[in-house]
């Protein structure tokens, strides 16, 4: 290229090329010696950018040309006959014109991609995609002046009518030799460079041993050799014994992986990351660090790097320890519990007593390891029964009632095993209610007031005839059934003297659960004397 302009001032672009003055037709074209796929072209112009442009390309040496890309300031009046707008497919030629635009003044680009990362590709490899980008070996510029409604303000005729490029890159792999065993050429090196820094997606270069060298002329290339490294390595090696595990297509090895991936290709998270299935491959965080729970895990805190349904793993699961759970083992299994990095297995085994425990008997709180009892059931291990409670078993409750007799017992404790109750002097049986051979007791409702036969507010009298076949519940002529808010007023006139009696209520209940409060009140016909036994009493003592 002739005409190339150089300035001494201190700024990065020192040098540039420009056009010949007045001419309004323009084209730069290259000569790369060999055939290369082409990926990409990034040019910065000096002045303002063409009115209109378009690139070609050329893979028979200059002898055919076909258009890749049309820019203009004004698609219809510049080129009428192409479609404008972005292209929807990539075989698309179209004509664009964000890149044609009067401003800036300097240093404006234009940029072209062959592949257009907006446009998705189901397959990069499929002819249609290797037709568009293989086989270049001759691009070319034909740059057109200012058109009418684009020209600048306050421009004299005559000046400016030339235009300044800097030094553009065009990206693509060569079809032969790129940073191989042999001596690259300076266009091979600049070449694979810019691949590895702006293919879209990056694919970079990898030589085979024996292809032919950069500066021979290639009628007939041999395979391209690319290293696929989803976009986490920008260099690669050839590698020979991959060369021949993959049948002879691609002896590529990508080197120095980042992102924490590694392999062939990049495409694998190293130990102790995995593979976020939400996120595709080429993603910079695609590979998230495992997060398991150092007291249940095994291997360090390793977990499964990707999801493998054939071999049972999903991607971010760490190894647990046999008796824990969870994607991150920070939960015992059902059945165990107390996880601790201490436990070679984890957790321990819930120590539950079948008989007295809900459900499944083998399950515990999973923290503290206390067992989920059954309704008349307590203890850590569901193993007893509840006070006045014994026969702990398989039945729904888990215990039975001790039921002691209210005379002949103590209090109505009884051994959770036999259900014995603690019976006084001269009584026996389970439930103390037989008086031992040679004994007599008074009933202990030897002074017994019917409730029938008193004063009743809010309820009513019910007689019930006694049973044939059994001793009856009940003395008198039957019950008197109360109402919520209601009372009875017993009359108590034959105590004989005073001393300490037990005011005994005997009911039945007619709702499944017991009476919530029940208040007694005793009216005394005059005060107590100090000398009685009772002397002691105070008021309170008589509001029960």
């Amino acid at each position: 290229i002739e005409n190339v302009v150089t300035s001494f001032a201190p700024r990065p672009k020192k040098a540039w090329w420009q056009s010949e003055n007045g001419v309004e037709h323009v084209s730069i074209q290259l000569d790369l010696e060999a055939e290369f796929h082409f990926t990409h072209l990034i040019m910065t112009f000096k002045t303002f950018r063409p009115a209109a442009m378009l690139v070609e390309r050329s893979a028979d040496f200059g002898h055919t040309w076909k258009v890749y890309r049309y820019f203009a300031y004004d698609c219809s009046a510049s080129f009428p006959h192409v479609p404008h707008g972005p292209p929807r497919r990539i075989d698309d030629v179209v004509c664009e014109s964000r890149y044609s635009d009067i401003e800036p003044s300097t240093e404006g680009e234009v940029i072209y991609r062959v592949l257009d990362p907006a446009i998705p590709i189901r397959d990069p490899y499929s002819p249609a995609i290797q037709s568009e980008t293989q086989w270049v070996n001759h691009p070319r510029l034909n740059l057109d002046w200012e058109q009418e409604g684009r020209n600048l303000q306050g421009r004299a005729a005559g000046k400016l009518q030339f235009w300044g490029s800097y030094p553009f890159c065009t990206g693509g792999v060569p079809a032969c030799l790129c940073c191989g065993s042999a001596e690259p050429s300076l266009l091979t090196a600049r070449l694979c460079t810019a691949t590895c820094v702006g293919a879209e997606p990056p694919q970079l270069c990898t030589a085979q041993p024996g292809h032919v060298p950069m500066n021979q002329t290639m009628h007939s290339p041999g395979p391209t050799l690319c290293c696929d490294c989803n976009e986490h390595s920008r260099q690669c090696h050839f590698d020979m014994a991959v060369f021949l595990s993959t049948g002879n297509t691609s002896g590529g090895v990508c080197d120095d992986c980042q992102h924490n991936t590694m392999g062939r290709r990049c495409h694998l998270c190293k130990p102790f990351y995995y593979k976020d299935p939400t996120k595709d491959l080429r993603d910079p965080a695609v590979c998230r660090a495992c997060d398991c729970d150092p007291e249940g895990s095994l291997d360090g805190g390793l977990c499964d790097s990707a999801d493998d349904t054939a071999r049972g793993l999903i991607a971010g699961q760490c190894r647990c320890k046999e008796h824990v759970a969870g994607p991150r083992c920070d939960r015992c299994k059902p059945g165990f519990f107390g996880l601790s990095a201490n436990n070679p297995q984890g957790c321990q085994r819930c120590q539950c007593d079948p008989r007295g425990t809900v459900a499944d008997g083998s399950r515990c709180d999973p923290v503290s390891g206390e067992c989920f009892c059954k309704r008349l059931v307590t203890g850590r291990s569901c193993n007893q029964c509840l006070p006045e409670h014994w026969g702990l078993s398989h039945d729904l409750p888990g215990c039975r009632p001790c039921d002691c007799d209210v005379g002949g017992a103590r209090n109505n404790l009884c051994a959770m095993g036999t259900g014995q109750c603690q019976c006084r002097s001269h009584v026996i049986g389970r439930q103390c209610e037989q008086v031992e051979t040679g004994f007599y007791r008074i009933n202990l409702d030897h002074y017994t007031y019917e409730a029938e036969d008193a004063r009743l507010h809010q309820g009513s009298v019910v007689e019930r005839e006694p049973p044939s076949d059994r001793p009856a519940s009940w003395t008198g002529t039957g019950f008197a059934r109360m109402l919520e808010g209601g009372w009875v007023e017993f009359h108590v006139s034959d105590v004989p003297f005073s001393t300490e009696y037990d005011v005994v209520i005997r009911y039945e209940p007619q709702h499944p659960e017991a009476w919530q409060e029940v208040r007694l009140k005793v009216l005394r016909p005059s005060p107590v004397s100090a000398s009685s036994p009772c002397g002691n009493t105070i008021p309170a003592d008589d509001q029960l």
